[in-house]
C-alpha cells in the first residue's frame, strides 16, 4: 500500500485557521451592517427631499385657498356695510319727517282775523353725547334728528288774543296732536307785541306774535 505524504499540510492548516479567524467574520458583519445602516440613511434622505416637496405644494395651495378665503370674507364683510346702508337708507326713507303734512295741516287750520306772516321750519341732526360708565368713556352710538316749526302772524282781533284761538286751534288739530302725543304742543315765544295800526290813519289794528313747536326728537341709530 503506498504511503502519501503531504507536504502542504502545514500550510493549510494556517490557511484554515486563517479563514476562522473571528475578527475577520467580525469586519464582515460590521461592513454589512454599515451597508445596511448607509442604505436606511439614503432612503430617509429621499423621504425628506419627497416630503420638502409635498410640503412646498402643500403650503402654494395653502396659500392659494388663503388668498381665495380673504377675498370670499372681504367680500362678504363689504356686502354686510352695503346691506346695513341700504337698511338704514330705508328706515330713513320710511321714517323720515315730510314738511308736506305739515304745510297741509296749516291750511286746515285756519282762524278769523288771524294772518300767517312767516313759517319756518329748523331741522338738524345731533350727535349723542358721550357717556361715562366705570371711569370709561362710551362715545355716543345714536343722533338724534330735531326739529322745530315756528309760525309768525299778526292777531287783528279786536280783543288782541286771537293768537291765543289760533294757539288752541293747532294744539287741537288730530295731525299735530298725534305727531306730539298730546295737545300742548305750540306755545307762544316770548310775549305778543304791542298794537300797530295798519297804515297811518287806519283804524285797523294788530299785533304780532309767533307760536313754535318742537317735534319730540327722532333717534337714528348708526347703520
Amino acid at each position: 500500500m503506498p504511503i502519501r505524504i503531504n507536504l502542504m499540510a502545514e500550510a493549510q492548516a494556517l490557511e484554515e485557521a486563517r479563514r476562522r479567524n473571528p475578527v475577520k467574520l467580525g469586519c464582515w458583519i460590521a461592513g454589512f451592517f454599515v451597508a445596511v445602516v448607509g442604505l436606511g440613511i439614503a432612503k430617509l434622505q429621499m423621504d425628506i427631499h419627497f416630503a420638502k416637496n409635498e410640503f412646498t405644494q402643500l403650503s402654494k395651495d395653502w396659500d392659494a385657498d388663503a388668498l381665495k378665503y380673504s377675498s370670499v370674507t372681504n367680500n362678504e364683510t363689504q356686502i354686510a356695510a352695503i346691506k346695513g346702508k341700504i337698511a338704514a337708507l330705508d328706515h330713513l326713507q320710511t321714517n323720515r319727517f315730510l314738511w308736506g303734512p305739515v304745510l297741509n295741516a296749516l291750511q286746515q287750520t285756519v282762524v278769523d282775523q288771524v294772518q300767517v306772516t312767516h313759517i319756518w321750519g329748523l331741522q338738524i341732526i345731533e350727535r349723542e353725547a358721550s357717556r361715562s360708565i366705570a371711569g370709561k368713556t362710551i362715545p355716543g352710538s345714536a343722533n338724534f334728528e330735531k326739529i322745530k316749526l315756528s309760525i309768525a302772524g299778526k292777531d287783528y282781533s279786536p280783543s288782541a288774543e286771537g293768537y291765543k284761538n289760533y294757539e288752541d286751534t293747532l294744539n287741537h288739530f288730530d295731525f299735530f296732536a298725534k305727531k306730539m302725543g298730546g295737545r300742548e304742543g305750540f306755545s307762544i315765544e316770548g310775549a305778543p307785541s304791542q298794537k300797530f295800526q295798519e297804515a297811518p290813519g287806519s283804524s285797523r289794528e294788530f299785533r304780532n306774535f309767533t307760536l313754535t313747536n318742537q317735534f319730540p326728537d327722532i333717534r337714528r341709530n348708526d347703520p
